[in-house]
């Protein structure tokens, strides 16, 4: 498993590179500004997935998630934990 985190900037920018082993990742808004994910593409602000509150997160399986998975959101921060994890309640840091 890895785990990290990052903080977007106004252009899409790679979290994650492909890999086949990936099997799934985990990906929490930790920030005030938006984060929009793009699976297998460029991430575009304010389109597709997009983590707009703190605590809000999305779990990317299967194939989607061994593709390059990219962000966008100008100063938007996140966390990823690559795994089988889940997450409850609201807010919080992956472990």
């Amino acid at each position: 498993m890895a785990s990290g985190k990052a903080t977007g900037t106004s252009s899409s920018a790679e979290l994650l590179a492909a890999s086949e082993a990936r099997k799934q990742v985990t990906i929490m808004h930790q920030g005030t500004a938006s984060v929009a994910i793009g699976i297998d593409a460029d991430a575009v602000a304010d389109e597709g997935v997009i983590l707009g509150v703190v605590g809000d997160s999305v779990t990317i399986r299967g194939l989607e998630a061994q593709a390059a998975i990219n962000i966008i959101g100008n100063t938007g921060k996140i966390t990823y934990q690559t795994g089988e994890v889940e997450f409850r309640g609201n807010g919080g840091t992956p472990t």
